[in-house]
């Protein structure tokens, strides 16, 4: 009985908790809201582009690896990857002259390991790279 209840609660699930990565709050979020990078907009993949770094390094003190969700520290950044592949070329380039890390950031930066793409059984970005 206990688990028939779990499930229904789960399946009526119309907001769901998201960190805000500029304020650090945790916010209801509508699950209508929530979109993959791969939904966005090319005009937008430069500002969340700017968002993932920013998060990067709060999270790793290095812009271009990713702390993933059991807490291992990747590089490269995958979803960074797909989403300044997205740029032009022009925009793209601007975006690494900000954003490369000094000599020091690379010393600092706690070790990272090679990104296994198929962690979750494909690469989500498999074909868009």
């Amino acid at each position: 009985m206990a688990k028939n209840k779990k499930q229904r609660n789960f399946h009526g699930l119309k907001r769901i908790p998201a960190k805000d990565v500029r304020s650090g709050q945790v916010v209801m979020m509508p699950l209508s809201q929530i979109h993959s990078v791969q939904e966005l907009p090319a005009d937008e993949c430069r500002e969340f582009a700017v968002m993932r770094v920013t998060l990067n390094l709060k999270e790793t003190r290095h812009p271009f690896h990713h702390k993933a969700a059991d807490g291992t520290i990747v590089t490269p950044d995958p979803t960074l990857e797909y989403l300044l592949s997205r740029l032009s070329e022009e925009q793209r380039k601007q975006f690494l002259e900000i954003y490369t890390p000094s000599p020091e950031q690379e010393a600092q930066a706690p070790r990272a390991v090679a990104v296994d793409r198929k962690h979750y059984g494909e690469d989500p970005y498999a074909g868009l790279l």
